[in-house]
């Protein structure tokens, strides 16, 4: 297995994994992290540095996307989101690989942390603490600590009220 960049031919193959991976009681209807990306590879908190998949040569098996929010409409913060892995390839640590190499390039290019809104349970293994500890505040308050950071650089992470890229109309 291989971490990548993505690239526009990926696209396909990462939204119908997306699917797979979020289908729920009815594998036709659409799922809304689907809709997502598509528009998070055109909103302009798009960063293809911050676009992965894995690759079991020649197969696309798993996507993780970062995009550029903001802490007080002014200090730039990624917010990770939507991660997927195929479900054939679940739980054999493609989703860690992607989430590992997000945090190493995020780290290398000095960014002090990145938010995202999930399962603590899940992503506390990854580093991941309710932001709420470190001053930053969710669009939503109902988050509560669903929404969390993994910090790099404490000394410089700001604290204020976190929003998403535009896509995500929260």
């Amino acid at each position: 297995m291989q971490i990548r960049d993505e690239v526009f031919d990926d696209r396909a193959a990462v939204f119908a994994l997306t699917h797979a991976a979020f289908a729920g009681t009815d594998p036709v209807a659409e799922p809304a992290e689907v809709d997502l990306l598509r528009n998070l590879f055109t909103d302009p908190g798009y960063d293809p540095h911050y676009s992965l998949v894995a690759v079991d040569t020649p197969v696309v098996i798993g996507h993780v996307i970062a995009t550029w929010g903001s802490i007080d409409d002014s200090k730039p913060v990624l917010g990770v989101g939507p991660v997927a892995v195929s479900p054939e390839y679940q739980r054999n640590g493609v989703g860690s690989m992607l989430m590992q190499t997000l945090h190493d390039r995020a780290q290398a290019q000095g960014l002090p942390g990145i938010v995202l809104l999930g399962d603590p349970k899940y992503y506390g293994r990854f580093g991941y603490e309710a932001a709420a500890k470190y001053g930053i505040v969710p669009s939503d308050p109902s988050w509560g600590d669903y929404f969390m950071v993994r910090v790099f650089d404490e000394a410089t992470l700001p604290a204020g009220n976190f929003r998403y890229a535009a896509s995500f109309a929260c």
